[in-house]
């Protein structure tokens, strides 16, 4: 990757657990890009997760443990609500987060974990 950043997986890679915290770190509304980011730490490399084309989400404002995995059979209410019309379907994904007791989601069509 470029700008010193280190390909770690992607949504092809899931489930993908992290033992590590992370926060919604921004959310660009133009270009539909929401990034999770891990608290700084001096033993471990920065971890960002990122999520291209996002149509829904659901976040806390942090994820312990984080674990993300994919919805094979569909969850109805996540349907409803991201509203994906049936030519679209094939194109996106819904990804459950969760860490701890804390769950979300995310509806995007790309995803990726890099170290910063």
């Amino acid at each position: 990757m470029t700008n010193g950043m280190t390909f770690l997986a992607g949504i092809d890679d899931l489930p993908l657990r992290t033992g590590r915290a992370f926060r919604p770190w921004s959310y660009s509304v133009s270009h539909r890009c929401l990034v999770l980011r891990t608290w700084e730490d001096d033993t471990k490399p920065a971890l960002e997760l990122e999520f291209k084309n996002v149509l829904a989400m659901k976040l806390r404002r942090s994820f312990d443990q984080l674990h993300v995995s994919e919805v094979v059979d569909g969850v109805p209410e996540i349907d409803e609500f991201a509203d994906i019309s049936d030519e679209d379907r094939e194109f996106f994904r819904t990804l459950l987060l969760s860490g701890g007791t804390h769950q979300g989601f995310v509806v995007c069509s790309r995803m990726q974990l890099v170290t910063l």
